[in-house]
């Protein structure tokens, strides 16, 4: 009885050391992973005997975390948090974290179903016949997988909504509702689907059934896939000029953390984050779990 115990204080211990290591921009959490680790460990959740979702996060909803503290606690508390955009990259070089890669959602995704065989995979989302036709398209292209059924994203009762998908008993989860609805049903309602693994995928949905086109690889190696889909969705036009200014907001918090620093040195503190200014950051974004 003492070695569970103990084993469990570890495990509490882990968990919260590694949430504490985790990259922080604007209050909001970040892997910093590799796709290809990304891919192992979200296809050890698929097999796993937990609950398990992952979300990305690009330049603007990084935003809207900022300034929504229950966003920004369902975003904390994701098994994998991706940066999924190259501005949440450029923020975190302005602000001297360490992202060293971006890891968009859609890349991730591919590569997971390409490693998954017999998994029963349930999509919810997007218009009504949206995730049927991508449901047919997954078919074709990954006949390893078992697709066990779909659902439009225009639901009412969201626990109704959890419980209907777990009498489909998936293990794979595509949640394409849109953020931050998808992060906060994940959070809130995803363990009582029975999936081991839900997979918080946007726009995915639109592409998979052949709505939309994906940037070509040559824009995308050159983060301008944000370009592309503005070409196809004009009305992104608010949001793509939101995103364009968080590059300034972190040069703001990086201007005003290094001026916080020279004022504590100039009162005798040689310590690079002192107890004030760490009640100040939380105090700042309350919500981090």
């Amino acid at each position: 009885m003492g070695e569970e115990e103990t084993k469990t204080e570890r495990k509490g211990e882990d968990a919260v050391d590694n949430c504490m290591r985790r990259p922080e921009i604007f209050g909001v959490m970040f892997d910093n992973i590799t796709l290809e680790a990304a891919a192992e460990k979200a296809a050890d959740m698929v097999h796993g005997s937990f609950y398990h979702y992952i979300v990305g996060t690009n330049a603007n909803l990084l935003r809207m975390a900022r300034k929504d503290a229950a966003y920004r606690g369902a975003v904390n508390q994701a098994d994998l948090s991706l940066a999924d955009g190259c501005g949440v990259l450029y923020a975190s070089r302005i602000l001297k974290t360490s992202l060293t890669e971006r890891v968009p959602c859609m890349d991730l995704l591919e590569a997971l179903l390409s490693k998954l065989h017999g998994v029963r995979v349930y999509i919810l989302g997007g218009k009504s016949g949206t995730a049927e036709q991508a449901g047919e398209n997954l078919r074709v292209r990954y006949p390893q997988l078992e697709l066990c059924g779909t659902h439009h994203g225009y639901f009412e009762d969201a626990k109704a909504m959890a419980e209907e998908i777990a009498k489909s008993q998936p293990d794979l989860l595509l949640v394409c509702l849109g953020s931050p609805k998808q992060e906060l049903w994940m959070k809130n309602y995803g363990r009582l689907t029975g999936a081991k693994l839900a997979f918080g995928c946007g726009g995915w949905i639109d592409i998979a059934a052949g709505r939309l086109k994906r940037a070509p690889e040559s824009w995308r190696k050159h983060d301008l896939e944000w370009v592309w889909r503005f070409l196809q969705e004009p009305w992104r036009f608010g949001r793509v000029c939101r995103s364009l200014t968080l590059p300034l907001l972190a040069v703001k918090e990086a201007v005003e953390v290094r001026f916080f620093h020279f004022s504590q040195m100039g009162r005798g503190s040689v310590q690079k984050q002192t107890e004030s200014q760490r009640r100040a950051k939380r105090n700042r974004y309350p919500s981090r779990t």
